[in-house]
């Protein structure tokens, strides 16, 4: 059984990454508290001990307004914390996990969607962090690690971890607290759910190690993604009530952190369009009614 190291383990992608896998490799999840990423002694020393086949760094800060605020505090988390985990990935002949995102192209003057080709022009610190980290850990590890630029993931709240800030959950919770939220009509970014992306995560191990635009395409606004929400729930008659259009926020320089995932599709690994994963996480949840 194949060995994985993974930190940020209370997080929104690790905890359902330990829960979906937990028999089928031998996982040792470490939550913050237990390792922290910027001790680069501590993090080689678990690494040397358990001897892992992967190590996956999930542990970031990733709310942009924390990082524009706060920029060594969470580079030393988002940009050394990587560098530790390669330097236990050298020692101990792991591959490495590295979990970048769209965020990278967030300052991209040209439309999406973006292929790994393109020259990634982050525009806050959270981008320059992340598009600094793919370049150290590519220039340390060469061909050991896979560099995975994420979409904005969606899910639910489960027992086993957190759920955080997306654009499902937000719509939603507005719907059952009976208020009302404004949604850019002027943003167009891919959204993947959670478990479509995890389930995929055991074939990225078979192949070559890059750089690899990961998760759904989109091509609707982030307001007509959110109207789909609603529809999936079966309240399309409470759009008006709940969703607010913000034809405002990005009107002169719309958003579009769209990227294309030709590249990993080449190796047979496909995710569902935006709409339908949106459609099957609440049918998953069953959020009907």
């Amino acid at each position: 059984m194949k060995k994985i190291l993974i930190t940020g383990a209370n997080g929104f992608f690790a905890s359902r990454f330990y829960k979906f896998y937990k028999n089928k490799y031998d996982i040792l999840p470490f939550t913050s508290k237990e390792l922290d990423v910027r001790n680069e002694a501590l993090f080689i020393s678990k690494a040397k001990e358990y001897k892992p086949d992967y190590i996956i760094n999930t542990a970031a800060i990733t709310s942009t307004e924390i990082c524009e605020n706060n920029p060594e505090f969470t580079r030393n988390i988002n940009i050394n914390g990587n560098v530790n985990a390669a330097k236990a990935s050298e020692i101990t002949g792991a591959k490495m996990i590295y979990l970048s995102s769209e965020q990278v192209f967030n300052g991209n003057p040209e439309p999406g969607p973006y292929t790994e080709d393109t020259l990634p022009i982050p525009s806050t610190n959270y981008g320059r962090h992340k598009l600094e980290g793919e370049k150290i850990v590519k220039e340390m590890l060469k061909d050991n690690v896979w560099i995975l630029r994420f979409t904005w993931m969606f899910g639910l709240p489960e027992t086993c971890g957190k759920t955080g800030s997306n654009l499902l959950w937000n719509i939603i919770s507005a719907a059952i607290k009976g208020e009302k939220i404004k949604v850019p009509a002027n943003e167009y970014r891919g959204m993947t759910y959670v478990y479509d992306m995890i389930s995929s995560m055991d074939k990225i191990f078979e192949i070559p190690c890059g750089t690899y635009n990961v998760g759904s395409r989109n091509d609707l606004s982030n307001y007509e993604a959110a109207k789909i929400v609603l529809k999936s729930m079966g309240i399309s008659h409470r759009i008006n009530d709940i969703i607010i259009k913000d034809e405002e926020k990005y009107k002169t320089s719309p958003r579009d952190l769209r990227m294309a995932n030709d590249k990993i599709a080449s190796y047979g690994i496909t995710y569902p369009e935006t709409a339908v994963a949106i459609k099957k996480c609440i049918e998953d949840f069953n959020y009907i009614f």
